[in-house]
């Protein structure tokens, strides 16, 4: 097929789709509503898992384990960095570590902060050895020339201040020596600090500051664990509470289940608002559809009249149709995604997940599942007008006084 006759024949779309603009309108808006729920409900749960991914990858345990009236509060400080302070006695470290299947464990101490110049609102301190921890430990391979020493403190991704400046907690100057990459957990807004330091502060905070500050001697907050590989993460988890009474172990697996119920209302209100938009979408465009074929009668007779293949008709007809679902699903993808990333801490704060910008291939699938969900739905309220307009003869159409 000639050039010409391609550019014709897209023009052509063009034009039908211009004479008709209320119509195409009403269509184009269904679609959006379709393909913009359906990309937010997967946009929500893949940020939320890659954010979980990063967040754990970040953690470095297997297995968190705090005291067990404190398993909200201990979930809550890894999903969302919700200040707390919780503590148990520091021999549980060494009962966990005696646990078989552990193959190393590094405890921490949990201290919420007040307001800084930092942050909009307080953030999570975190104590930790650097000998034994592996929170941070990743992170410090990658970066072989930093060094923590006294006073100094690794930053999340959310605390707002530049490596080689200072912040005060409590009245103490601690100095900035990293920031660690955004995971969209509560690390982003936690302070890593050593044990010697988080206790010299709290020493300092009863003369410097408006709050003091108390870490109770031979305390600890929780203590993570790795295990030996080949060992089961849940069967030693269940060894640990079993051998420490008292304790409560968090792992990966109900971290996930954690933010899965937490986003489940909102996803199944999306997925529902999906579902039945599309039942009723497609009638409704194929009652749209058949008032346009009836409309079009007479035009598409010419045009078979002229020399036009049901083909070529058949092509036109899809053509216009594809053009409105592929249009409708840019509008509301894109509606969506603007409302999303501009309101996406908003989200992450009131639904109290962790959450991060999906991968530019995470966003590629839900976009092209919106955009294949939407073409399929315009395709299959087609059908009917396609089958009516090309059955039609074209001398008998043409006779038709209705025509």
């Amino acid at each position: 097929m000639s050039k010409t006759h391609e550019f014709r024949f897209f023009r052509l779309v063009a034009r039908n789709l211009a004479h008709r603009p209320y119509r195409n309108i009403a269509t184009v808006f269904i679609i959006a509503i379709i393909a913009g729920t359906l990309f937010a409900s997967q946009y929500l749960m893949s940020g939320a898992e890659q954010s979980l991914d990063a967040g754990i990858s970040r953690m470095g345990a297997d297995i968190l384990v705090v005291p067990e009236r404190y398993a909200a509060a201990g979930q809550s400080v890894i999903l969302t960095g919700t200040p707390t302070s919780f503590f148990f006695e520091d021999s549980v470290f060494e009962k966990v570590t005696r646990v078989q299947g552990v193959a190393k464990a590094s405890p921490q101490i949990y201290i919420a902060t007040l307001f800084a110049s930092c942050c909009a609102a307080p953030v999570q301190m975190i104590a930790i050895d650097p000998e034994s921890d592996f929170t941070i430990s990743a992170w410090l391979k990658r970066n072989p020339g930093v060094v923590p020493g006294v006073d100094d403190i690794i930053i999340g991704n959310s605390v707002i201040q530049n490596v080689g400046r200072d912040l005060i907690f409590y009245g103490h100057t601690f100095h900035v020596v990293g920031i660690l990459e955004k995971t969209g957990m509560g690390v982003d807004n936690a302070v890593f600090t050593r044990f010697e330091d988080a206790s010299v502060m709290a020493n300092e905070s009863g003369t410097k500051a408006v709050r003091k500050v108390t870490i109770p001697e031979g305390m600890i907050s929780a203590v993570l664990v790795k295990v030996l590989p080949g060992a089961s993460p849940a069967e030693v988890a269940l060894e640990i509470q079993r051998q420490v009474p008292g304790t409560k172990t968090i792992l990966p697996d109900g971290l996930l289940n954690a933010v899965s119920g937490q986003l489940s209302a909102v996803t199944r209100l999306l997925s529902g608002s999906t579902i039945a938009v599309t039942v009723v979408s497609i009638p409704l465009l194929g009652i749209i559809s058949a008032m346009v074929a009836d409309e079009r009668r007479r035009e598409v007779s010419l045009l078979r009249a002229l020399g036009a293949t049901r083909l070529f008709v058949v092509r036109l007809i899809l053509a216009e149709s594809f053009s409105l679902a592929i249009i409708g699903s840019f509008i509301g993808i894109g509606t969506a995604a603007a409302i999303l990333v501009a309101f996406q801490d908003y989200i992450a704060y009131t639904l109290k997940i962790p959450f991060i910008l999906p991968s530019p291939l995470a966003l590629l699938a839900a976009g092209g599942g919106a955009l294949l969900l939407s073409i399929g739905i315009v395709g299959l309220s087609s059908l009917y007008p396609v089958v009516l307009i090309t059955s039609s003869e074209p001398y008998m159409a043409l006779r038709g006084g209705e025509l």
